[in-house]
């Protein structure tokens, strides 16, 4: 045979092998689709069965095929790994979990009760007004120590906002944070979060101030919104919740969750009704952030701290 025979027969049997190759790959693909969609019919099946809240039972089987819950599946397996790994510490089956993320608010409005869709989560709490930013939180919150009068607004755009920081504070500001569980049925803006950058700093700023300080302590768990080696997606943080509450159901742990992030109003669509949002609980001027006092982290506290520590 010659050898430009033999080079054709080769060149077949490559084209050959790529067909099947390809094949395998799309039918693999198939297949993590399929699991994946059953996986995610398996959780709002278990939710459904254990939702006592008939407004939040008939929002979970009307929403149960739309696209907010695609990312159920991954939500449910990136919070286990967090939970199973703090079960095996010291707390007690009551804590409090910190969820630190990038977020925002927009487009439509849900019952604030479909943030608890279950039992194991106790209340969800939320620290900035609506249509704010934050900035170093995470630690004040998730050590239990941020208080209503620890909070200072400011102007949070450097350039461009002909309005001062003292006029940034909120309107009517209520001297407690934004419970979920006081709300009720309420209607609030959809809240969506996304994953922590490398390159934001906020993080770092938590590991820094836990680094000096200590820990939070017991019974207080941290869960930042990381996803190594993955493109940053935004999330309803309804979702999140949805997710936790599944995992705790499934734990030892019953928690009230708090949410470490942004809540800038970010509608594209029909702008969301700041009248109404300022009743419900405050609404702040456009580009105004919050951030914590530095008397947070005075000596009498620390002291406190260490002293819950030993």
């Amino acid at each position: 045979m010659s050898d430009l025979a033999t080079s054709r027969m080769q060149l077949e049997e490559l084209k050959k092998r790529m067909v099947i190759l390809r094949n395998i790959l799309r039918d693999d693909h198939f297949l993590q689709i399929t699991k994946s969609s059953e996986e995610k019919n398996q959780l709002m099946k278990l939710a459904v069965e254990n939702c006592t809240n008939q407004t939040v039972l008939t929002w979970l089987r009307a929403n149960s095929k739309s696209n907010t819950f695609t990312k159920l599946v991954d939500m449910f397996n990136f919070l286990k790994t967090h939970v199973v790994a703090e079960e095996k510490k010291d707390h007690s089956d009551i804590v409090d979990i910190t969820f630190v993320a990038h977020g925002a608010i927009g487009d439509f409005m849900i019952p604030a009760s479909c943030l608890l869709p279950l039992a194991s989560i106790r209340d969800v709490v939320l620290y900035s007004p609506w249509n704010c930013v934050t900035c170093g939180l995470a630690y004040g919150i998730a050590s239990g120590r941020l208080k209503p009068e620890h909070r200072i607004f400011y102007c949070s755009k450097k350039v461009g906002c002909t309005v001062p920081d003292q006029m940034h504070r909120p309107k009517n500001l209520p001297d407690h944070w934004n419970s979920m569980k006081k709300s009720g049925d309420q209607m609030i803006p959809n809240i969506t979060v996304s994953p922590l950058r490398p390159d934001d700093g906020v993080w770092k700023s938590f590991e820094s101030l836990r680094e000096k300080y200590g820990p939070p302590g017991r019974n207080r768990i941290v869960i930042p919104f990381i996803l190594p080696g993955k493109e940053p997606q935004s999330v309803s943080f309804s979702v999140v919740t949805l997710a936790l509450s599944l995992v705790l159901l499934q734990s030892r742990f019953k928690a009230t969750v708090h949410l470490d992030a942004c809540l800038r109003d970010r509608s594209v669509g029909q702008k969301l009704d700041r009248e109404y949002l300022e009743k419900q609980y405050s609404w702040a001027p456009d580009e105004t952030g919050m951030k914590c006092s530095s008397d947070i982290f005075s000596v009498s506290w620390i002291d406190k701290i260490k002293s819950m520590m030993y």
